[in-house]
């Protein structure tokens, strides 16, 4: 069994559709107790992942996978990084107070970087770290209605679109999320066909 410590269903079904030829039952944090909060104390995607596996898999017993991401900006000296999700209070907050920081800041110095790191756990042990990154930049104002978060803002390189106005197929191909977890994925058959 793997606990991904995450209340977000979406990253569980993510995570259990690259397992799916493995019997590996796949469950979230919401299984076993709704109310748990898993700490972000690090500096550092790196550490704030693996904080969250070592932790969910103490308190659990189980092999664990914990990611932490976020969005860097250049001219902001990597502002939002781990404070991406409390930058504010919602999406279209976040994306306001970011586009009002750059307002000044020229096309060519918007450059940004979305930031995955995956640690897997299990108790009193880190079995696992990967971490991937989508280079890009920040553009004007919003465009696309897909994804989430800054991807209405966030043009990856090699693209005239953002990643909200790409499909779900599309924006995994290429994420910082989708190539971290694809990793993980091979870290993880490996190990539960020999663990």
């Amino acid at each position: 069994m793997l606990l991904v410590a995450t209340q977000n269903r979406h990253k569980v079904e993510e995570i259990a559709k690259l397992l799916a030829d493995l019997t590996v039952r796949v469950i979230a944090l919401a299984d076993i107790d709704p109310d748990i909060e898993l700490p972000e104390t690090g500096d550092t995607f790196w550490e704030n992942a693996r904080e969250k596996a070592l932790t969910a898999a103490e308190l659990t017993g189980m092999t664990v996978l914990a990611d932490d991401s976020g969005l860097a900006v250049d001219a902001l000296d990597g502002e939002p990084g781990v404070h991406s999700k409390r930058f504010a209070d919602s999406d279209a907050g976040r994306i306001a107070k970011l586009l009002d920081l750059l307002a000044d800041v020229p096309d060519n110095r918007r450059s940004a970087r979305f930031h995955c790191a995956v640690a897997i756990a299990r108790p009193g042990e880190v079995l696992a770290e990967i971490e991937e990154t989508v280079e890009g930049r920040i553009i004007r104002a919003p465009r696309g209605r897909q994804g989430f978060g800054y991807d209405p803002i966030f043009q990856p390189d090699g693209f005239d679109r953002t990643q909200a106005e790409m499909s779900m197929e599309e924006k995994n191909a290429i994420s910082h999320r989708g190539k971290a977890f694809r990793k993980a994925a091979e870290f993880l058959h490996g190990y539960f066909r020999t663990g």
